[in-house]
C-alpha cells in the first residue's frame, strides 16, 4: 500500500511540475493605429496594396497593449499586396510584433476596402497569440495619400477550449490512475 501512495503522490508532482511549465501568458486585449497611407492605386475600388506608410500612430490600447503609449510610432512592413501570405514582423510598435500569416480583401467598392489580417503577436515577455485585425480605408485619395483612422486594428482570438480539454484529459488521466492503483 505504501508503494501505491508512493507512486501517486511521484505522479501528481510529476503533473504539477507539466502544469507549471505548459502554462502560457497570451497576449490580450487589442491596438488599434491611425495614419495614411499610400496606396498602389489612386483609386481604393482598384488599389490591390499598400506601396508607403506616413505618419502610423498607435491611437487605442487595452489589455496588453496598455504598456504603448498612444502616439507611439508603428513600423510597418513595405510594400504590402493585400491578398498576400505571411510577412514577418509586418508591424511592431511598443515591443511587440505582429508576424502576418495572411491577408485577404474582404469588400472594396468605389469608397470602402476592408481588408482581413491573420498572424500571430508576440514581445514584452507575452508568448506568441493568434490575433486578426482589419484594415480599412473610407476615404478615397487625396494628394496621392489615403487616409485610414482608427482602422487598422488587431484583437486576440479566442483560445477556443482547446486548454480546458487538455486539463480535463489530464485530471481524467490521473482519476483513471488513482483508481487503477487502489484497485
Amino acid at each position: 500500500m505504501t508503494s501505491k501512495l508512493t507512486i501517486l503522490a511521484a505522479v501528481a508532482v510529476v503533473a504539477m511540475a507539466f502544469t507549471q511549465t505548459t502554462q502560457a501568458v497570451p497576449v490580450t486585449g487589442n491596438v488599434g493605429f491611425s495614419g495614411a497611407v499610400q496606396l498602389n492605386s489612386s483609386s481604393v475600388q482598384t488599389a490591390t496594396g499598400a506601396g508607403a506608410w506616413f505618419d502610423t500612430v498607435v491611437n487605442a490600447t487595452s489589455g496588453s497593449f496598455t504598456t504603448v503609449a498612444n502616439g507611439s510610432a508603428v513600423t510597418l512592413a513595405t510594400p504590402w499586396a493585400f491578398n498576400s501570405g505571411a510577412i514577418g514582423s509586418f508591424w511592431s510598435v511598443g515591443g511587440f510584433t505582429f508576424d502576418l500569416t495572411s491577408s485577404a480583401i474582404y469588400s472594396q467598392d468605389a469608397l470602402f476596402l476592408n481588408v482581413v489580417l491573420n498572424g500571430t503577436v508576440s514581445g514584452n515577455g507575452y508568448d506568441a497569440t493568434a490575433f486578426s485585425g482589419t484594415f480599412q480605408v473610407a476615404n478615397p485619395a487625396a494628394n496621392g495619400l489615403t487616409t485610414f483612422t482608427e482602422r487598422l486594428s488587431f484583437n486576440s482570438v479566442p483560445d477556443g477550449g482547446s486548454t480546458m480539454l487538455l486539463l480535463g484529459g489530464a485530471l481524467t488521466g490521473l482519476g483513471l490512475l488513482r483508481r487503477k492503483l487502489l484497485a
